[in-house]
């Protein structure tokens, strides 16, 4: 079923399903606020050599937060590092960084922000044993025995559960950023089992699951089955994929735009085609589909088209979009949405511009509380 409204901000549904209300995401632009996962890629890493907060990496500030809830945008995903979550497979969660978790939610709400967790490592964690660290991929056997499974993520997300799940600022789960390179690994049979372990255990949060090959949206067909593949009772998940407009679709915008525009002359329709393949198989399928991130240079004007393009199809699909990123030591990285000079960067007017063309009476605005509305839909296909 599509849902008739077009909103720009975040709405929020509330209905009865298997025993409560639950409140999911209908549509909306929003923003990754990373720095809690920065430093996770050090060749030093590990569950035993996590870093120093405020030194090695930094939850967002409440400023931070504020600034991007005042202009609308009150969708935040929040990048988290498993090892620093918890230390210890199987094993309780770290008290302090579980803590500023708990901090970022409250924050969120007193904003009127909704927040996606998101466990950012690519499938992936790391940990020291006998002077090394060693990398293990989730759901690849080992010969040891003692390989990365599935239980171990579901144990994770029970456990952060417990002390999330009823907060009013929470509004999903994000499984697992962005898994690559999986080896023997099938990601799509891992976060089934993932799945089906949270619903087995009563967990009825929203879970937002990212496609395999870095979740590209433009290769999404190339790295996941052709249809589904997440048996939930519940229907409470939704599919993500990342969307990029460089020609790897890595984010790095190692060429400029006109030497893009030289290799591409159709270059001006870059996003929108990347987004029609994802948003064709999330069709077929008959299952809801966010972006979780997308994002141009802030001084590179010219993809600026590219972008608008993107988000007006976005939003005429209505479908979640949260755009990458905010934070607060981003410094001179392309695509940081910090304010430059005391002026909002150019792809970050862009969204506020798209997002104020569709502004209805009952979307969640700047100063207010998240409105809630009676609706039996949550997503296209539901």
């Amino acid at each position: 079923m599509r849902i008739s409204a077009l909103v720009s901000g975040l709405l929020l549904v509330v209905f009865s399903a298997c025993g409560g209300p639950e409140v999911a995401p209908l549509v909306g632009f929003g923003v990754n606020l990373a720095g809690a996962e920065f430093g996770a890629r050090a060749a030093e890493f590990s569950n035993l050599s996590r870093g120093e907060h405020g030194q090695d990496y930094v939850f967002p500030r409440a400023e931070t937060l504020g600034y991007f809830a005042k202009r609308g945008l009150r969708i935040v995903r929040l990048p988290l590092s498993w090892e620093r979550l918890q230390p210890n497979l199987g094993a309780g969660l770290d008290a302090a960084y579980a803590g500023r978790v708990l901090e970022q939610l409250d924050a969120a709400n007193f904003h009127g922000c909704r927040v996606v967790l998101d466990l950012h490592n690519y499938g992936r964690y790391r940990m020291a044993r006998r002077g090394q660290v060693l990398e293990f991929v989730l759901g690849e056997p080992a010969l040891s025995g003692q390989g990365l499974r599935a239980d171990h993520l579901t144990d994770l997300w029970l456990r952060l559960g417990e002390q999330v799940r009823e907060h009013p600022a929470l509004l999903a789960y994000g499984l697992m950023n962005e898994p690559h390179d999986m080896g023997r690994a099938d990601w799509h049979s891992t976060s089934n089992q993932v799945v089906r372990g949270l619903r087995g255990a009563g967990d009825q949060t929203w879970i937002w699951v990212a496609g395999d090959g870095w979740s590209k949206a433009h290769e999404w067909s190339q790295h996941n089955p052709s249809a589904p593949w997440i048996y939930d009772p519940l229907k409470r998940t939704a599919y993500e994929a990342h969307l990029y407009f460089d020609a790897d679709g890595s984010g790095r915008y190692q060429k400029t735009f006109e030497q893009e525009l030289r290799a591409d002359p159709n270059l001006l329709l870059r996003g929108v085609e990347r987004l029609e393949v994802f948003v064709e198989w999330c069709r077929r399928g008959a299952v809801p589909g966010v972006i979780g991130e997308f994002g141009v240079p802030w001084y590179d004007e010219a993809w600026l088209p590219v972008l608008d393009r993107f988000l007006v199809r976005t939003q005429q699909e209505q479908m979640t979009a949260i755009a990458w990123a905010g934070g607060d030591w981003w410094g001179e990285y392309p695509l940081s949405l910090q304010p430059r000079n005391d002026q909002e960067v150019g792809p970050l007017n862009a969204i506020l511009r798209v997002a104020g063309r569709a502004a209805l009476p009952g979307s969640l605005k700047a100063g207010g509380p998240a409105s809630r509305r009676e609706g039996p839909g949550l997503f296209p296909g539901q």
